[in-house]
């Protein structure tokens, strides 16, 4: 078993669970589940959650044929997520989408709410408030009994029908 240093400097090392005798690492991503209109997915802070959680949302957006607004749902689910992965235990992220408009949350743990961090040049954070005010169309938290749901929306253009689909 490797271990790894995150940002922060703490040490951790792959999640295991023990069951009947027997060791099993745990999954950073989990589907919690999902419909036609709605993706749940349980995170576990380890190293590879964020880019894992990305990739999920990009092939949940295919899915929803609404590939338009990847890019930008996939950037702001990785800055929400990696606040998430760095200041709780764990969070869960949703993903709806509805009349055109991508919803993400991500409930974590944590009750400190998002602030405005004065980023200097040479800083590998504290911009994630500008990103959410520059690319989503509305952002907000809101503090629950169990910590914070930090949400945004994004709108998506479904593609143009082709020749092929007329």
């Amino acid at each position: 078993m490797s271990a790894t240093t995150t940002a922060t400097g703490r040490l951790t090392t792959p999640a295991r669970v023990h069951l009947g005798g027997q060791s099993r690492p745990v999954q950073p991503v989990r589907s919690a589940w999902r419909d036609g209109t709605r993706a749940s997915w349980v995170l576990v802070p380890e190293p590879t959650t964020v880019p894992r959680i990305r990739k999920r949302v990009r092939r949940q957006l295919a899915e929803w044929n609404v590939p338009g607004c990847g890019d930008t749902v996939e950037l702001l689910v990785s800055e929400t997520v990696t606040n998430a992965m760095r200041h709780a235990w764990g969070a869960v992220l949703t993903l709806t989408i509805e009349n055109g408009t991508c919803r993400c949350e991500v409930r974590d743990t944590n009750p400190a709410m998002p602030a405005v961090c004065h980023a200097h040049e040479g800083d590998e954070g504290g911009r994630g408030i500008y990103l959410m005010e520059a690319l989503a169309d509305r952002w907000g938290a809101r503090a629950e009994p169990t910590g914070k749901v930090v949400w945004f929306e994004v709108t998506c253009r479904t593609p143009a029908p082709t020749d092929h689909d007329t």
